[in-house]
């Protein structure tokens, strides 16, 4: 009776699977295994494969370990490590090397042998039939072959299924389906059905979705605190959203998870990247309308002190020589009083009280005064506009790099931003003009609420439920919004380097 095979343990990206020597040999060939892999013998503790000594030679491809022969497979082990006679009778090694399996009754799925591109199949082309039994549904699908195996019929090395035909590992056909199908959706390109998606995703919590709105309704009625309180609401939400359908999670409800507040992260977080969104968007345009606002200050100031500095004549060397000189000219004397005389504080005072009130009653005063501070202000105007511009435009990126990074010094760096862009190119033009849509709608349905409700305007409280529905309207087309982002992003994954294994 020979010694039962040493049982070994592998954890690679996959998961951890187990299986003997001879075949984690044969992955390592395969370079199903690398050497930053850990490995375990038995019961002892896990190292690098890389630095077990009966692997190095396979690393080192100074081994060959054929793969066990397809035409006489070993026979089915089941988890104890006995011989499972229920194992059924594998084919005839002519019949495997057809690229290509014909049902062998009518109605059942075609699988066809992908060869290399069988690692990564689509949706539509697994097939959920057993390659032997193609009356039985499939429960593994091989990683490699792509060949897909009901419950009996996979190779078992202790718990890891191993595909009879390439002695490669099975995974779970579900599992395997449902990355394929994450994989398909990622894979054809954000459009218009994303932007469907985009309107239904709120309506799928419908109860999330109305406790949502009346909490955030309620609190911008409550005042300052209350509008605070309201915007960490929203953002919480926003940010979730984003940050989930990135990751390709459309099912999960929009709102955070709460159980354990914590007045940093739910609280101080948000708002610290809410001032980074308003500061990277708008905050050029605010510094550009602050440095106006002072500019029509001074140009007002220059505006009243030129004409008084110009109605005041320059006593001049001249001028004093002919006041000294006795026998001077009277007509050149009197015009040197008089300049003398223009320029004491009382006669500055008294031109200057006449100018303003000639300012005064010119209606036009004011257009003059506007259009000369146009005329010195043409590139503050210019950089304004262009930075608005900029807040329109740049504002939804940031509200993904928000959402999706959670960091104030990536909010506040344009360069993230920039570059996201660049990366995600027309899939980020496609949801600017979808949130701008949703933008101008939700401004519509805010107005039609407002005349609607214009009856039952309050004085000294104002319309109050023309506010409670409007902020219930502006949560459901910022959930809109935030699913949109998050779309872009999740679509834009393999351009920005988001890993959705």
């Amino acid at each position: 009776m020979s010694a039962p095979a040493e049982q070994w343990r592998v954890s690679t990206i996959e998961g951890i699977f187990e299986t003997d020597l001879e075949t984690l040999k044969q992955w390592i060939l395969e370079g199903c295994v690398l050497p930053t892999d850990k490995v375990s013998k038995g019961t002892l503790s896990w190292i690098e494969a890389g630095k077990a000594p009966m692997l190095r030679a396979a690393f080192k491809g100074e081994i060959s370990v054929p793969p066990p022969p397809p035409s006489a497979p070993p026979p089915t082990m089941d988890q104890v490590g006995q011989p499972n006679q229920a194992a059924p009778p594998m084919e005839s090694a002519a019949n495997q090397s057809i690229p290509s399996y014909e049902p062998q009754a009518a109605g059942h799925d075609t699988y066809v042998h992908e060869g290399v591109g069988a690692q990564n199949p689509g949706a539509a082309e697994l097939q959920n039939r057993c390659h032997n039994h193609p009356d039985v549904n499939a429960k593994y699908v091989c990683r490699v072959c792509g060949t897909a195996f009901c419950a009996e019929c996979p190779r078992f090395v202790g718990t890891t299924p191993v595909c009879v035909l390439c002695g490669d590992m099975c995974k779970p056909f579900e599992e395997v389906r449902s990355k394929a199908e994450r994989r398909e959706f990622q894979d054809s390109g954000f459009g218009g059905a994303d932007f469907v998606r985009a309107l239904r995703y709120p309506l799928q919590h419908k109860l999330a979705l109305l406790f949502g709105a009346v909490a955030y309704g309620f609190m911008l009625l409550a005042g300052f605190r209350g509008q605070v309180i309201a915007f960490v609401i929203m953002f919480g939400c926003v940010s979730h959203v984003i940050s989930q359908v990135a990751w390709g999670r459309l099912h999960r409800s929009f709102l955070p998870d709460l159980s354990s507040f914590s007045m940093w992260d739910d609280l101080a977080v948000p708002l610290g990247l809410g001032i980074g969104i308003f500061l990277v968007t708008w905050g050029p345009a605010g510094a550009l309308m602050l440095a106006l606002f002072f500019g029509v200050i001074n140009g007002s100031a220059l505006s009243n002190t030129g004409p008084a500095a110009q109605a005041s004549p320059t006593v001049t060397q001249e001028d004093v020589g002919t006041l000294t000189d006795p026998e001077a000219d009277p007509k050149k004397l009197e015009e040197a009083y008089a300049k003398v005389n223009s320029t004491r504080p009382g006669s500055v005072i008294s031109k200057e009280a006449e100018r303003s009130q000639k300012e005064l009653n010119d209606p036009t005063a004011d257009f003059r005064k506007m259009a000369r501070l146009l005329s010195l202000s043409a590139g503050l105007l210019i950089l304004l506009v262009l930075s608005v511009i900029w807040g329109i435009f740049y504002g939804p990126m940031a509200l993904c790099v928000a959402g999706y990074t959670e960091h104030f010094g990536s909010v506040i760096n344009p360069l993230v931003g920039l570059d996201t862009i660049r990366r995600m190119g027309l899939t980020y033009l496609k949801a600017f003009g979808m949130v701008m849509v949703v933008k101008i709608v939700g401004f519509i349905v805010s107005i039609i609420v407002a005349i609607v409700t214009s009856p039952f305007a309050m004085p000294f409280f104002g319309n109050l439920p023309a506010n409670f529905l409007d902020g219930a309207v502006t949560f459901y087309f910022n959930l809109v919004v935030a699913c949109i982002l998050g779309l872009s992003l999740h679509k834009s994954a393999d351009r920005l380097g988001i890993d959705l294994r």
